[in-house]
């Protein structure tokens, strides 16, 4: 359709304007410019509420809101906390076991701060992406935990590591016990 086949617009309409490229680009590298160089997007689709709401909706129900993990009784502990991980959570090679756990799901007991556990973790590897998995674990390893000197955070790369590890217990129990007690 030609632009004089339009029909013409009524007297009281007004033309919006929009906005030259070049003012949008500048107002997009001011912008990008107040972002801290640590910013959460830099590593993952996902930002660091997203971390949170995965959190809350996935993980929360058993390690509590605030990681401090929960029991049925006072003799049989479910699920262990996922605060006081901040060692591991300074190491690759323990960011890449949470990775794992998540992935598959490790069942059976481990003992945590002198508690025994017993329970069993469902396997998120069909739920959640890689993208998601580094917003989670970030979350864990920023907020319920206090990153230690050193620490960086997860990447995508580490989750698809873990993804292409053993898909057996035996592994998930042999990376766990590769770090240091907790």
């Amino acid at each position: 359709m030609h632009p004089s086949e339009f029909p013409s617009r009524s007297p009281g309409h007004r033309r919006r304007t929009i906005a030259s490229p070049k003012l949008g680009f500048a107002a997009l590298v001011i912008l990008a410019g107040t972002l801290p160089s640590t910013c959460f997007a830099q590593r993952s689709p996902y930002t660091e509420r997203d971390g949170r709401r995965i959190y809350l909706e996935r993980c929360a129900v058993c390690h509590m809101p605030d990681g401090s993990g929960s029991s049925h009784t006072d003799n049989f502990n479910s699920f262990p906390p996922l605060t006081g991980m901040s060692e591991w959570m300074s190491l690759r090679q323990g960011q890449r076991y949470v990775a794992h756990a998540i992935i598959y799901g490790p069942y059976g007991g481990l003992t945590v701060n002198g508690k025994f556990y017993f329970g069993m973790m469902p396997r998120f590897r069909p739920r959640l992406d890689n993208g998601q998995i580094v917003a989670v674990i970030r979350y864990i390893a920023e907020h319920l935990n206090a990153p230690l000197p050193g620490y960086v955070p997860i990447d995508a790369k580490l989750v698809e590591e873990a993804r292409r590890a053993e898909d057996t217990i035996d592994a998930v129990h042999e990376a766990r016990y590769a770090l240091p007690p907790r």
